[in-house]
């Protein structure tokens, strides 16, 4: 709690940073002698137009002809610090008030130059000098409260604000100040009460909104600090704070879309400011327009060619709209950047896999385990990459030394299983799955493989149903998974069961041939031969799916008597 109070406060002091650096000496400025008048006037319309170059120069010169006015001095402190000769402006001023103790424009400056060097103990001092001279000086009572906030003095910048408000209750900025104050002591309510007094004092007071929106995010009130924020955000267009933070809140809401459409009127105000652009193009990456983040991607490439994040998320984003080789691309320039980022490696190999590049997918996880041997899914990947080539002794070969590593990892086990039925070494295969189920007893595909195995043999059939209703249980929409439990009814004989689960299971998996395959083994056995191979030439319709299933299937139909199959 005490953190996300230190954060809020410091947002606070971001927020109110513009406005303190506006509140300067008020009131007539004094006129310098009539020698020195021209010279003034020349300068003062030269810094009016942001000449301050001239400014200083004209400044000068009317101080040559009054040199002990101090106002001359501390105009000259003043055009020192805005052509950034800090140093100068500094040493200037501090000599205008050791000749002048209680000048107060001077002493003003000097509290404001000490404060942009982090010289805050100064400073302090400096404003409280101020108040010693001018008890009514509302402007250093400001300043001087902020210092003593920033420095974790609470209770001292809370007096001098009470103080502040009872002589001038209508001082919005003292108000915000208190809000901002108690916030530091984590007295929320208080900072609210004292924000809402600002707003009724400044109803177009934009910061105010900002801050009861961050109280209000504080206390998990989303909707009230998105209310707030929006305010804000209505006040004042511009205030990229407010924005942003409406944004934040939007995401947290789940409502992207009106998080990028904050986001894209930041991005108009401030088009250079890359960090927006890389938010946006997270935010039409999980909104999934991708042709939009691939755009925003591509902003923040150009200028920062080096961002990883950047081109991982683009490569990600051309992926998902088909352009895999401009993905692979992107993908291989992160790699030359960083020669073993795993992430790049793993999802370059993932997508050499998916595009059936096996070759491509097997020399990238060898290049892995060049450098990373303590991955086990980099093992698994590559196994099962030499399993789609049908090279099951390398892929043996790959999970069991795996294994000899992460003997208790159960993808490994199963996938090894896989292997041993692949090659018909069914004990093996058992063994493997069973393994794996010692392992994590809620792997419903290993649940399912060794109960559809021995379904598929006629053995141990209670223990078979036994083992994929423990694996429907954990995914009860699995098609698959539903055709095995329907296939072991089959075994049992109790067809009229069988055949309304494989329907069920057609229903979830249109285009599996093995359960077409199964539907019409049932009503074979039924004696249902039209429906038999209405079913099965429904499966051959698929058979590039299931390896071995078209001569099998087409084998049923001409035993049945139909005659020559259809070559397909």
């Amino acid at each position: 709690m005490h953190s996300k109070i230190a954060i809020l406060f410091l947002l606070t002091l971001l927020t109110v940073s513009c406005t303190t650096k506006q509140m300067r000496e008020g009131g007539e400025r004094p006129v310098p002698s009539k020698d020195a008048y021209y010279f003034y006037a020349i300068g003062y319309d030269a810094e009016r137009e942001g000449r301050w170059e001239d400014a200083l120069e004209y400044y000068h010169e009317a101080l040559k002809m009054d040199p002990s006015s101090p106002y001359l001095k501390t105009q000259i402190s003043y055009m020192l610090l805005r052509t950034g000769k800090v140093t100068e402006a500094i040493l200037n001023a501090e000599e205008i008030v050791k000749a002048e103790h209680d000048y107060v424009p001077a002493l003003m400056l000097l509290g404001e130059l000490y404060n942009s060097q982090k010289r805050t103990e100064e400073s302090i001092k400096v404003y409280e000098k101020v108040l010693e001279i001018e008890p009514d000086k509302q402007e250093a009572a400001l300043f001087l409260s902020v210092l003593y906030a920033s420095n974790k003095e609470h209770d001292n910048a809370i007096e001098i604000l009470e103080k502040l408000v009872r002589k001038h209750p209508d001082n919005y900025m003292a108000l915000y100040f208190l809000g901002s104050a108690y916030i530091g002591k984590g007295e929320l309510q208080m900072a609210s009460d004292y924000f809402q007094k600002a707003i009724d004092q400044r109803p177009n007071f934009d910061a105010a909104y900002i801050n009861l929106g961050l109280i209000s995010e504080m206390k998990d009130d989303l909707k009230k600090a998105e209310e707030y924020y929006s305010k804000a955000v209505n006040i004042n267009p511009h205030s990229i704070q407010a924005r942003e933070r409406l944004a934040q809140i939007y995401i947290k809401l789940k409502t992207k879309g009106k998080a990028i459409e904050q986001f894209e009127e930041m991005s108009a105000q401030m088009p250079t400011n890359i960090d927006i652009h890389k938010i946006l193009g997270m935010l039409c990456f999980e909104d999934k327009q991708y042709d939009r983040a691939i755009e925003e991607f591509r902003v923040v490439l150009e200028a920062k060619p080096g961002n990883i994040p950047a081109r991982y998320y683009l490569a990600i984003s051309l992926e998902e709209i088909g352009r895999n080789e401009e993905a692979i691309s992107e993908l291989k320039k992160i790699i030359l950047q960083e020669p073993k980022n795993l992430s790049a490696f793993l999802h370059l190999g993932y997508l050499y896999a998916k595009l059936k590049r096996e070759d491509d997918a097997i020399a990238i996880y060898e290049e892995i385990l060049s450098f990373e041997k303590d991955k086990p899914e980099v093992y698994l990947y590559l196994g099962i990459s030499y399993l789609h080539k049908k090279d099951y002794e390398k892929a043996e070969a790959v999970f069991k030394d795996a294994l000899s590593r992460f003997k208790d990892n159960d993808e490994l086990n199963f996938n090894l299983a896989i292997v041993f039925e692949k090659t018909n070494r069914f004990d093996e295969m058992v063994m493997s799955l069973k393994k794996t189920i010692e392992i994590n007893p809620k792997h419903a595909d290993a649940l399912n493989y060794l109960g559809y195995s021995y379904a598929e043999k006629g053995i141990n059939l209670e223990e078979a149903r036994s083992l994929i209703n423990r694996a429907l249980e954990l995914k009860p929409d699995s098609g698959y998974i539903i055709d095995s439990l329907g296939w072991v009814y089959f075994k049992l004989g109790q067809f009229d069961e069988a055949m309304k689960i494989l329907q069920r299971a057609a229903e979830i998996v249109k285009d599996d041939p093995v359960i077409y395959e199964h539907l019409g083994d049932v009503y074979n056995s039924k004696g249902i031969k039209e429906k038999a191979i209405e079913y099965w030439e429904k499966a051959l319709e698929f058979n590039e799916k299931e390896e071995g299933l078209k001569e099998r299937v087409e084998k049923k139909i001409k035993e049945l008597g139909h005659g020559k199959v259809e070559k397909r």
